[in-house]
């Protein structure tokens, strides 16, 4: 690892052999890196351990191989040939072993934009037997593209197409290469934008999630660069899918959707137990709500829960008094009701409506018979008639219970209003990669979707409801010395996913050794598959944490 990090200081030396940034060791039209990857080698992948890794003297010697490939015609030569041998070498591995697919979070970096780099990023993730990437596209408020996605957002290497590198870079190794983005978390350069102001997710005590530190609660506040969007809001759609078509233009293999849910604070923050707790209360998400009403009575109601975040027995009156009708709402992505198409009342409306409708019944004969006396002799009209007895009066429920009813129904309503933005959200943003054949996958906490006491998690992340034909990413990042955690985060993904839907669990950790309360990648990966050997994928999160020092050095510049 030291030779390869003192021969990327003589790449940077040597930049003035490469007149334009991420210039690569390999130019793109090189026939060792086209077609399908069945080459053979000499290095047979029964060489390769359990989980595909390089051998300590195959990694040394690609290593040097690389250092030198600058110098000479047959230097590069000599680690072309290498780069086709690990290739053909991991291929033939991952098909014998499992999972097939063993996978890899990236995050990039400016200074990778430097001659070389990417090659001893990609050459690492080889080594140590990963045959697919999650490059990290856009996240903290910042894209990878040159352009920052039409300016929207700044760009992490204004002077390289980053994304473009990695992929190029990746497939030369044989590597499929996914975008990794984040989808509602726009970033603290978002939340500065004084034309996206209203786009920003609110709560009903009206905060965004731009705060102040030396004002706000501490609960509040999470990280400074996460600032959520209202999936709700036109504007915030359209910035997403702008960003999205230019990520589509460089063809990755597949895109994930990650932040696909509302923020989660500390504390009292981390539950959603009252509407006020809700991040609906943008004016694009307010508006939305308000239009499930059916009726005035209904959008009268559901103002009056939303902007005071309850209802009490004298709103209910008011009601009754405003409005001779009951209050009617839909449940969120049900079609609006035609004109002509009406709705019948709840029993308890309808008994006190059609109690109403027999007295003007009523009243309405007994004006007829006597208008028809004219007609009649005076000793008929004269002469005691019985009268019909107006029906029994059935009372409505009291206000208290409707009260009681009613609120309890709103929250119902109001909870999975919320859940349908972001699942509506994700449909759309989704939409242009499945138009082209690009698989799509939504990454999400197994717990993002709980009921806590009596409110819920209050990321409110309906993942067990995202799109089965979606590939699932479930973050199984729990605790435990043994892995058994793991294996039961996993296992309750797998009890709710349709059968047809690929699912990618990933896990956090390092090869051979314990690290934050969790086991070696090795025993968590035994422990996955002895109870799960169906499953086609795992990812390990991060290479950052895998290689710090290599993540060091490309942060920082010091290589």
């Amino acid at each position: 690892m030291l030779g390869a990090l003192m021969w990327l200081g003589s790449g940077i030396a040597a930049q003035a052999q490469f007149p334009r940034f991420g210039h690569s060791l390999f130019p793109d039209s090189d026939p060792r890196f086209q077609g399908s990857g069945e080459q053979t080698g000499s290095l047979s992948a029964l060489q390769l351990d359990a989980f595909c890794r390089q051998p300590p003297e195959e990694v040394a010697r690609k290593a040097q191989l690389r250092q030198r490939a600058t110098q000479s015609e047959a230097a590069w030569a000599e680690y072309t040939q290498v780069l086709a041998e690990h290739r053909a070498a991991l291929i033939a591995c991952r098909s014998r072993r499992w999972p097939q697919i063993q996978a890899i979070w990236v995050r990039l970096h400016p200074c990778d934009a430097n001659p070389g780099v990417l090659d001893q990023v990609f050459d690492q993730v080889v080594n140590l037997g990963y045959n697919r990437v999650f490059i990290e596209t856009f996240y903290d408020g910042r894209s990878i593209l040159p352009d920052g996605a039409g300016g929207i957002w700044p760009s992490l290497q204004p002077n390289a197409d980053l994304l473009d590198l990695a992929l190029k870079a990746a497939r030369r190794r044989g590597l499929s290469a996914y975008a990794w983005v984040f989808s509602l978390n726009f970033g603290y350069s978002y939340g500065l934008l004084p034309d996206r102001q209203a786009v920003l997710a609110r709560n009903g005590r009206g905060l965004t999630t731009v705060l102040d530190p030396a004002t706000a609660l501490a609960e509040d506040l999470g990280s400074p660069d996460e600032v959520f969007v209202d999936p709700f809001h036109p504007l915030a759609r359209r910035d997403f899918a702008e960003l999205i078509r230019r990520i589509l233009q460089r063809q990755p293999d597949g895109i994930l959707f990650d932040y696909i849910r509302y923020p989660r604070g500390s504390g009292g923050s981390s539950l959603a137990a009252t509407v006020q707790d809700l991040w609906i209360h943008g004016e694009a998400a307010r508006q939305a709500y308000l239009d499930l009403a059916e009726n005035p009575a209904g959008r009268a109601l559901l103002e009056r829960y939303l902007s005071q975040g309850y209802i009490t027995v004298a709103d209910v009156l008011h009601l009754d008094a405003t409005y001779a009708e009951e209050p009617r709402w839909r449940q969120p992505g049900d079609p609006k009701p035609s004109a002509s198409r009406e709705r019948p009342l709840s029993p308890e409306l309808g008994d006190g409506m059609a109690q109403s409708k027999a007295g003007e019944n009523w009243h309405s004969t007994h004006a007829d018979s006597e208008g028809d006396s004219g007609n009649r002799d005076l000793e008929n009209l004269a002469a005691p008639r019985p009268k019909a007895a107006p029906p029994d009066p059935t009372p409505t429920p009291s206000a208290a219970l409707r009260q009681e009813r009613w609120q309890e129904q709103l929250w119902q309503l109001s909870v999975e209003f919320a859940r349908y933005g972001i699942l509506d959200y994700l449909r759309q943003a989704a939409q242009p990669a499945q138009s082209l054949g690009i698989p799509t996958g939504a990454v999400f906490f197994p717990e993002g979707n709980q009921a806590v006491g009596e409110g819920f998690d209050a990321r409110l992340q309906p993942w067990d409801r995202f799109d089965p034909n979606m590939e699932w990413h479930p973050m199984a990042y729990a605790k435990c010395e043994d892995g058994s955690c793991v294996v039961q985060q996993v296992g309750q993904i797998l009890a709710v996913a349709s059968p047809q839907t690929f699912v990618c669990p990933a896990i956090a950790g390092l090869w051979g050794q314990a690290h934050r309360k969790r086991p070696s990648l090795e025993i968590q990966m035994g422990s996955l598959a002895r109870r799960f050997p169906q499953l086609p994928c795992v990812s390990h999160f991060a290479l950052s944490w895998i290689e710090p020092e290599l993540e060091r050095s490309r942060r920082t510049c010091q290589f």
